[in-house]
């Protein structure tokens, strides 16, 4: 539903050798997205770090925690050992203290379980966006090294005729051209094919080879 703009084009007739670029379409506007798929990856791969950063910092502080709870619930084991030499009360004391800190310690590994999956399935997703990141990266560098046109092989350029203006001339650098249009065809001189008109009368002189 768009026509491309010839933006640079080898001159008719002109030799050109095998991946030479020989036409460009104007692709300003595809380079512009290739700039922002390229600052988005940056931007992703930047959030990332920030991100397994910032987790590792929850991670550190959770294991800390574990830490923390598990060296109360060895104190508080350790108490139990006393209690032959302890009054009612501190006995209750002591038993209530072990209760509790047993309770704290599964809460915060429990807790701790439930942290880790939850940053690995922060990473998976971000990582998963980095990914789809540089895939529209790649896609986009893919479709603007499509609006270069290359020779498939060493020859000679030869452009094709079109109206422009109701006269009939060679494409040239400017014109406008549908998708799919053929405006040039590389020609190599080595081996070349001969399309021409034969009168009728001199037909039986023709011979295969000949």
């Amino acid at each position: 539903d768009f026509m491309l703009v010839l933006q640079k084009v080898v001159a008719a007739g002109s030799h050109v050798r095998k991946a030479e670029v020989v036409a460009e379409f104007d692709r300003q506007y595809m380079l512009q997205r290739l700039d922002d798929y390229r600052a988005s990856v940056t931007q992703a791969e930047a959030s990332l770090t920030k991100l397994k950063a910032d987790l590792e910092i929850t991670r550190k502080s959770h294991d800390q925690s574990v830490a923390k709870a598990k060296g109360t619930l060895d104190k508080a084991r350790l108490d139990m050992k006393t209690l032959p030499v302890l009054s009612d009360m501190d006995v209750a004391r002591t038993k209530l203290a072990l209760e509790e800190a047993e309770a704290r310690y599964k809460e915060v590994v429990d807790e701790n379980r439930l942290v880790e999956i939850s940053l690995a399935s922060q990473i998976r997703n971000s990582e998963i966006d980095v990914q789809e990141t540089k895939i529209e990266l790649r896609r986009a560098e893919a479709n603007a090294g499509r609006m270069l046109v290359k020779a498939p092989f060493d020859g000679i350029a030869v452009m094709q005729t079109i109206f422009r203006g109701g006269d009939l001339g060679q494409v040239k650098q400017g014109d406008q051209l549908w998708p799919g249009m053929m405006f040039m065809t590389v020609v190599d001189p080595r081996s070349m094919v001969i399309n021409a008109t034969v009168n009728q009368s001199d037909v039986e002189r023709l011979r295969i080879g000949a």
